[in-house]
């Protein structure tokens, strides 16, 4: 009798990548089809680099006030008009931009950084950790960002935007759920259980095993997490808790320009649609993501 020779499964790094490429493949393809997560995607980002670009693609400046151009109507000079202080409106809407979304990108990575940390932690090691993590971030997600804004001015300086970390503080809890919900998920696998009783450390648990396992739920969070943030922002902005004038930032253009909401509408209807463009670009870029990332759908 002839002995046939059964192959030997083995799992190695290379078929690892190879898994991790074809599944990032697969993500990119099925996101590609979206067209409205795609449109939301082109928009978003022309808003970002139009924002980041302003100083080449406006002659004017964002602090000379200009007593002759007072609430000028939109021109060929001036695209969007002028404010109350004859200052281009396009040019403020830019580089207050650049202020809104740094702020809105930092305090989400901040976030998200710390979130992940806590999680992993909570999820990974169980109801001892448990005791620690979950009193504090019930505790930050009791106090309202308002009240830790003015605390961090307060404290920090008035107006120089330290009011940043009051949104990222605020923003923990919810990525620490996020990252620890899946963490609990992957736990439950028996190749967690395999490399326990092989001896292997726990960092190599969770940095081979785990972190893998959370990386699609934390991109969709990270992306829900700047729609927030940008809001939370203009918010803080339109609350006079932010940024100095004549420093531009889109909701102290708001708040500023809502005084003439009667007399010189385009003002006022300019940030405000801006901000919703970007939000909800996002929003729509957001749930295509959530859709390509879930490849268990089909």
């Amino acid at each position: 009798m002839q002995v046939r020779n059964r192959k030997r499964f083995i799992t190695s790094p290379v078929s690892l990548k190879s898994d991790e490429y074809n599944a990032f493949y697969i993500v990119i393809k099925r996101l590609m089809k979206n067209k409205v997560a795609m449109l939301g995607l082109v928009v978003f980002l022309l808003i970002c680099f139009s924002c980041i670009l302003s100083p080449l693609l406006t002659k004017w400046d964002y602090y000379s006030i200009n007593a002759e151009h007072l609430r000028e109507s939109p021109s060929l000079d001036h695209p969007f008009g002028t404010d109350s202080f004859g200052r281009d409106v396009l040019t403020r809407m830019l580089y207050g931009g650049r202020i809104t979304l740094r702020i809105a990108f930092a305090s989400t990575i901040i976030a998200a950084c710390a979130g992940t940390f806590a999680g992993v932690i909570s999820g990974y090691f169980g109801k001892y950790a448990d005791l620690i993590v979950s009193p504090v971030l019930d505790i930050l997600d009791s106090v309202p960002v308002v009240v830790l804004a003015l605390v961090f001015e307060a404290v920090f300086g008035w107006g120089r935007g330290y009011f940043m970390y009051a949104i990222a503080i605020a923003s923990i809890p919810k990525f620490t759920q996020v990252v620890r919900g899946s963490v609990i998920n992957a736990m439950e696998n028996t190749f967690i259980e395999a490399a326990r009783a092989l001896g292997v450390s726990h960092f190599s648990i969770i940095y081979r095993h785990v972190l893998h396992n959370m990386i699609s739920p934390l991109i969709v969070r990270f992306t829900i997490g700047v729609t927030e943030a940008i809001l939370t922002c203009t918010i803080m902005g339109y609350l006079s808790i932010g940024i100095s004038p004549p420093t531009p930032e889109w909701g102290a253009m708001v708040y500023s320009s809502s005084v003439y909401v009667l007399t010189n509408p385009i003002m006022l209807i300019i940030p405000c649609t801006v901000i919703a463009v970007s939000v909800i670009s996002l929003s729509f870029f957001c749930d295509g993501l959530r859709d390509a990332l879930n490849l268990k759908e089909r």
